[in-house]
Formats: C-alpha cells, structure tokens, sequence
C-alpha cells in the first residue's frame, strides 16, 4: 500500500501546455541522416520525451506542434543516445546545427540569441573545468606548504573568479531570461562579515552559528522562485535537495518549518507550488532518517488533507488520510499509545504503569528470521542495563502461544512479555505494525524518543537517556 501511494503521489502534472501559438525547432546535423533524433526535458531528476523528429537525407529534422512547450532546458537526443542541452523559453521558433561527433564545439544557433550565449557559456565552461581539472590533479602531486602549491591555488582563485565575473556578465546581458534565471541561481550567496564581540568566549563557534542562520534564511537568495521553467533543468531539485539534507539541521521541527516556508514563497506560481510541494512530500514520506514521517504529517494536513494539493483525486486524499492516522500516534517526541495486555499468565500489563527510567518497546516473533538475530542481541543490552532502570515491554504479535512461551523459557527472556492475538488493541494500527521486528524507545514519561531503529543503534540512545 505505501508503495502505491508513493506511486500515485508522483503522479503530476507534466504534460505540455496548450496555448494558440506553436512551436518549431530545425535541426541540422552534419554528419546524421534518415534516423530518428528525440526531443526531450528535464522535470526534477527525471528526463521526460517531448517530441520525435525525423532526420530527412539531408540531415535536416523539424520539431513543431501547434501548442507552446513549457519553457526549461530541454535535450535533444541522438540515435547513440547521446544528448545535447538547449533552452526553450518565450521564443519557441528558431534553428541550429551542429554535429552529432562535436555537439557542443559545432552547435550554432539561428533566430534564438539566448541559446546562442547557452552554447558559447557551455563551451566556455567546459574549457573551465578541463583546466579546474588539471590543476586539481597537480595540486595532489605536490607538496604541502610549498610555493607551486600556493601556485596553483592562486591560478585557482583566478578562475574562480573568471568563472564568476563570466556568470554576471551572462545575466546582466540576459536580463529576465530563462538562461539568466539559470545561470543566477548557481552562483553562491555572499556571507557578511559577521559581528564577533571582541570578548567572546569561542569565536569559532559563534561565527558557525551567525553563518549557519544566514544560509538557513538566505540559501535561495538567487533562486527565482516564481519561475517554474527551472523545475525543468537537471539541478534545481537537487538544490533543494541539498538544503533539506546538508544546509538544515537535520530536525523534525525545523525541517517542517522551513519547508511550509519555502513552499509559501511560490503561491503565486501554481506550477512551482505544485512541483516543491509534491518533491517534499514524497522525500519525507520515504524518509530513511528517523522522526522525519513529522515532517510528511504536517505537510499532508496542511496541504493535503485541507484541499490545497489540487491535483490529487479523493482516492488518493483518503490514502494519505490514513496514512496520516496511522503516524500521528507514534511521532517521536509524543507519548507512547497507552496498552494493556496479557502476559502468557493472562495478567494485565499496563505499558503506562511501568516504572522505569528507559522503556524498549519490542514487536516480535520468535520464527522471523530478522528476530533470531535481533532478540539476543537485545537480551545481551538488557542484561546490561536492567539494574539501571532498563525494562523491555516485549509484544508478541502472532497467534501461537505454544511456540511464544517456550522460546521464552528456552531463552530466559525477562522481559514484560505480552501479547494480543485477535489484535483488540489495534496496536498494530497505533504503532504502524506490519513486519517484524521493530523497536521503539520510551523515556520515563513514556514519550517516544526513537522508533524503528536497528539493535546497534539501541544502546547509544539508552545511555544518551541514562545519562551515562
């Protein structure tokens, strides 16, 4: 079901846009005929087809249609398979050629002056970063310290530098472009100086924490949120990857935050809202970091949930609907969904009332092959710290109670052992139980502080709890 889900969700909106006018691009190779060549774009990390064109005897092929393309960077593929980028943006009539051996070297373009300036920026980098390449290369041949090592990082910073003065030169020329909108958003944000008292205790730190909040608030600084053409280029997706995972602290509360806030920051375009709504969504809803399904609850309710995802049909609301319900209870950072369940003696064990310091929650069962492994590793950690306030409430979540208590015995497990076999308790439904197995960790209050982690993860966060 949750792979379906997945499936469904990124089911989008990327079909092109009817309009009066069309478009028609003339290709011209010089060393390609009677074939096929492609006309694809980009949409996230994904590459989608747009349009076939026949390549004639004359190595001439048309892609036109009587609708406009959505603007982005689109690719034209070859019959090897190999590509080429090019730009579609308000002028969708205009021609090129080039070869298929040199398509970069020979692409000259007629009638679209900004793919023009595209192809002298893709020339111009390429040259760029063969040389950034090589002078890498050397700089790990010689030797620290040394002067043709400082050398080499002086012609470094000098073709950083050229690199950067190329960017402004581009987008001052392509004012409002699609090609400035690109070229804009690669260059990185420029930190102020910061204020450090003179006095201050740990400068370093405090220099790390002022930076942190700058980038925190102004990583998209150059970033044209309004312009969804740049959801159809290879790297915008990975830029908002990239500050989700490497820029954000890595927490439920903050990440939920700054995510509402970025997708508010593109209402005005149906399009860009849409596509960063839907990007993080998915991300968080098959988020591997623990605590982040919070971050994949509050946008489904917010958005979702509340009819603002337009896109989606009822089918799939109520799919995430009850999803949603069965996340919410066992968030990290909640307290744990009271159970009251029978021991083998058929006794009452309140999960509530138990008095300890750290509470493992273990949903097993004594025939999965992942449990023969985990459970006596789990022992080996609660023989360890049971005398420290350490207690396992241990749910056995199939029906035999035979073959349970006898593992038991055989194993000496001390644990509050407990089960539900006809399920009355919906504990499966309360903890998001469908495989085995899976263990939460529960402070003295009862509130989750992990879930679903790997035995070898268990100990730091019982020590992390104990304080030891």
């Amino acid at each position: 079901m949750n792979r379906l889900l997945v499936s469904l969700l990124l089911i989008m909106s990327t079909g092109l846009t009817a309009c009066a006018q069309g478009y028609r691009i003339e290709a011209k190779f010089s060393d390609l005929k009677d074939t096929e060549v492609l006309l694809g774009y980009h949409f996230g990390e994904k590459k989608f087809i747009a349009d076939t064109a026949q390549v004639n005897s004359k190595g001439v092929a048309v892609f036109e249609a009587d609708s406009l393309l959505p603007g982005g960077m689109y690719i034209v593929i070859l019959p090897e398979r190999s590509y080429f980028d090019i730009l579609v943006g308000d002028n969708q009539t205009f021609s090129f050629s080039t070869s298929a051996s040199n398509m970069i070297e020979d692409l000259k373009f007629k009638g679209s002056p900004e793919n023009t300036a595209f192809a002298k920026y893709q020339r111009f980098m390429n040259t760029k970063q063969k040389r950034m390449g090589e002078l890498r290369k050397k700089m790990e041949t010689t030797t620290a310290n040394s002067k043709q090592e400082e050398e080499i990082q002086n012609e470094i910073n000098a073709l950083d530098e050229e690199v950067k003065d190329y960017w402004d030169k581009i987008i001052e020329e392509n004012s409002g472009s699609l090609l400035a909108n690109i070229i804009n958003s690669f260059k990185p944000i420029e930190f102020p100086e910061f204020d450090i008292p003179d006095d201050a205790t740990n400068p370093d730190s405090l220099r790390w924490v002022k930076s942190y909040k700058y980038n925190q608030q102004h990583y998209f600084d150059n970033i044209d949120l309004t312009d969804d053409r740049l959801t159809r280029t290879p790297f915008f997706q990975n830029r908002i990857d990239t500050y989700f995972d490497r820029v954000l602290l890595p927490a439920p509360d903050t990440i939920s935050k700054y995510a509402v806030k970025l997708i508010e920051e593109t209402r005005s375009n149906p399009d860009m809202f849409q596509f960063i709504l839907s990007h993080l969504f998915s991300k968080y809803q098959n988020s591997s970091v623990m605590g982040m399904d919070a971050v994949f609850v509050e946008l489904a309710e917010k958005y979702y949930l509340s009819g603002e995802a337009f896109w989606i049909s009822d089918d799939i609301r109520k799919r995430i609907a009850d999803r949603v319900a069965d996340l919410k209870p066992n968030l990290i950072g909640e307290v744990a969904p009271n159970l009251e369940l029978n021991n083998p003696n058929s006794k009452k064990q309140v999960l509530h009332n138990i008095d300890a310091n750290v509470v493992v929650m273990y949903f097993w069962e004594p025939g999965c092959s992942h449990c023969k492994k985990v459970t006596p590793e789990l022992k080996k950690i609660y023989d360890k710290y049971k005398n420290q306030g350490l207690k396992v409430y241990a749910i056995y979540t199939q029906a035999d109670k035979q073959d349970w208590t006898d593992y038991i015995e055989k194993n000496n497990l001390e644990w509050i052992n407990v089960w539900d076999p006809v399920r009355v308790s919906s504990y499966h439904k309360l903890y998001d139980i469908y495989s085995t197995p899976i263990l939460y960790v529960l402070d003295k209050d009862k509130k989750i502080i992990a879930k679903r982690i790997g035995v070898e993860s268990l100990e730091r966060f019982i020590e992390q709890e104990l304080k030891l």
